[in-house]
């Protein structure tokens, strides 16, 4: 029965090949449009985590109790060697930065702005994310005694400043005294994350720990771990041996960003409803049209007894024979923008100003996971068989012998 069922409904797809083909054209574009735009959309919301753990959070972050809320050089972590040592133990964690920061006014010959200076280990920064790719202009590097320093673009250009330009540091130091520290501009980093280019001074941590006349102390410890399953595991842990530190993933430092994934979701999900929506209404007005030009020839086989059934099967078997084949063109088109976006991205410098202001580059990279084949097949699934419903309503209505001597439903 099946059998005959899938013969007859190819058979009469391919009596009108040109409405079948457009039908599969459009659940083909459909399908590969989503695709795209789905693995474009997690692929911006993808960037900006990589760029916040990589540039500052990493997957877990130490603080001391009360540093976040007051950014008071008193509340700092001092055991600086009991946690390095302990550190340096754990298998689970890949590699490790401390840092140390205060707030002040940064000033050059035509403008000052408030600003972070951090002190940091270049060499550690490398190893721990790869810092140097952020480098924009310039070199890598605080010169030969560590009287140089990275800036942010964003402040950068804020105080007008360039490459050899002059800064001047102002801020208050462990012993509650105003301190200046002056330097020149080696190298400008464009990280995408906007707290650091837009507001972030970088110098070594030996020149820091001088300005502030502060030693073997640290404002922040970021750590980088091998299994992201492992992440909570290794958060309980730092946090039984340290009572008095904060430990904090990096989804409680920036729930901004799991707010604009969750975001993104509901994009797709939306996309998802507008598009095989669209799919199962032209799926329904192939299979209506069809069911209606065939009145006559349907009725004929109920009148020579044959069942309803087997008629429905001919029916269900077109529109699904649509679906498959309009999903696998549009899996196999859509798979194919993925990995050329994947890997040469999307140029959108025209717009460049307006994405950086979001913290995203001009070039966006898409995201390919495997899920997005498998909700697309359960979208053409379930938008195939309610386009079909209706149609076989009608269907079933039909009185044969009505119908054979010309008077429609």
């Amino acid at each position: 029965m099946y059998k005959i069922a899938g013969q007859l409904a190819w058979k009469s797809l391919m009596r009108r090949k040109t409405r079948t083909w457009m039908v599969i054209t459009m659940i083909a574009m459909s399908l590969s449009g989503l695709l795209l735009l789905q693995g474009i959309y997690d692929g911006m919301v993808s960037h900006m985590i990589n760029t916040a753990i990589r540039s500052d959070s990493g997957e877990i972050s130490l603080y001391a109790s009360k540093y976040r809320l007051e950014k008071n050089l008193d509340y700092r972590i001092g055991n600086l060697e009991d946690i390095k040592k302990y550190l340096d133990k754990q298998n689970m964690i890949d590699a490790y930065v401390i840092r140390l920061a205060q707030e002040g006014l940064a000033a050059t010959a035509h403008k000052s702005l408030g600003a972070i200076l951090k002190g940091i280990s270049l060499e550690d920064e490398r190893r721990f994310g790869n810092f140097d790719t952020f480098l924009s202009q310039g070199e890598y590097s605080f010169g030969d005694k560590d009287r140089e320093a990275l800036v942010g673009f964003k402040l950068a250009e804020k105080l007008k400043a360039t490459l050899g330009s002059r800064l001047i540091f102002t801020a208050q130091d462990a012993n509650g005294e105003i301190n200046a520290i002056a330097f020149r501009i080696k190298g400008i980093v464009k990280t995408g994350g906007l707290a650091i280019d837009e507001g972030s001074i970088f110098i070594s941590m030996e020149k820091m720990a001088e300005f502030l006349s502060l030693s073997g102390a640290a404002t922040q410890i970021a750590l980088r771990i091998k299994n992201e399953s492992k992440i909570k595991n290794v958060q309980n842990a730092l946090q039984r041996e340290f009572e008095s530190i904060d430990v904090l993933r990096w989804d409680e430092l920036y729930p901004l960003l799991i707010q604009m994934r969750e975001m993104m979701d509901v994009f797709n999900m939306v996309s998802y409803m507008i598009v095989f929506t669209i799919a199962a209404l032209g799926i329904f007005g192939v299979i209506l049209v069809s069911i209606l030009e065939r009145v006559r020839e349907f009725s004929i086989m109920l009148a020579i007894g044959t069942p309803y059934q087997n008629i429905r099967h001919q029916i269900v078997t077109e529109a699904f024979i649509m679906s498959l084949f309009g999903y696998v063109l549009g899996a196999f088109s859509g798979g194919i923008l993925l990995l050329y976006t994947a890997s040469s991205g999307i140029d959108f410098r025209y717009f460049e100003a307006g994405l950086e202001s979001f913290g995203l580059n001009a070039v966006l990279y898409a995201d390919i996971r495997g899920y997005y084949f498998l909700q697309a097949f359960g979208a053409v699934f379930f938008a195939t068989l309610l386009s079909v419903l209706w149609p076989l309503r009608v269907l079933k209505k039909i009185k044969p012998i009505e119908a054979i001597q010309g008077k429609m439903l």
